[in-house]
């Protein structure tokens, strides 16, 4: 008897994603990390990705929103074409910009598994993207702390704080512990590394931010360097949930506050 012998054959699919990260593979080849709308993170082999003179060169660079047209395979998709949608040039203008959408492409990145699809998680990111990429620096910091609460609720870590998260006390709110993700009153504070001060308009902020409508949102209303607090305090929450260390994050507090 002849031993059965079975085909794979690839599926042409058609992706509207984000480009968050870039790897080289070849002299002319690029391995793209993109979050697409229908299936989430994933990855795209895009072979000539370097050839300014066949086309490729503007979809194949970071922070643009692409419709890629690729065949599916084990690992990785294989570009067949693409056409560009958007593009955040304006990012690459100002480093203030540029590491606050680094910080938001690896906060995604680091979320999500492979084609773990959230078409919410998508349209956050374009929407941010877009409005730090149009705005001057000074909207950066606001727009990023929308980002990561909105993201952190998306993903099932919206953090409590209409009471104490250990005795349910609603009053003297103190404190935010980034490990249980949630306000500790003045009584039940103990000491750790986990547990931060937080102001009551810093509540308020947080509190804003997360059940503001996208563009009802009113970013001025945020104090830049308390968002920069409050970015530091959130995304040691996030790291707490995913178990990663976000990079790109000391950069951007580096940058913003000249540690």
């Amino acid at each position: 008897m002849k031993p059965a012998i079975f085909f794979w054959c690839s599926m042409l699919k058609t992706l509207t994603g984000i480009v968050l990260k870039e790897t080289d593979y070849s002299n002319s080849s690029k391995i793209l990390t993109v979050f697409t709308k229908e299936e989430g993170k994933i990855s795209v082999m895009y072979k000539s990705a370097k050839q300014y003179k066949k086309g490729a060169y503007a979809t194949a660079q970071l922070f643009t929103i692409v419709e890629f047209v690729c065949y599916e395979g084990r690992k990785f998709y294989t570009h067949a074409s693409s056409q560009l949608l958007k593009a955040y040039r304006g990012l690459k203008d100002s480093i203030v910009k540029l590491a606050a959408a680094s910080y938001i492409a690896q906060v995604l990145l680091y979320s999500y598994e492979e084609k773990q699809p959230d078409e919410r998680a998508f349209l956050l990111t374009a929407y941010c993207l877009n409005k730090i990429d149009k705005n001057n620096d000074a909207y950066a910091m606001g727009y990023t702390l929308l980002y990561l609460l909105k993201l952190l609720a998306i993903t099932g870590y919206a953090p409590l704080l209409n009471r104490c998260i250990d005795c349910g006390k609603e009053s003297s709110l103190q404190y935010f512990d980034t490990i249980q993700g949630g306000l500790v009153c003045r009584d039940c504070h103990t000491a750790g590394n986990h547990l931060h001060a937080i102001q009551p308009e810093d509540i308020h902020t947080v509190y804003y931010l997360l059940n503001v409508a996208l563009n009802e949102e009113n970013i001025e209303k945020t104090d830049g360097k308390r968002s920069i607090y409050l970015i530091k305090l959130f995304n040691e929450c996030l790291e707490d949930k995913i178990l990663k260390k976000i990079a790109a994050f000391d950069f951007l507090v580096t940058l913003t506050c000249g540690e």
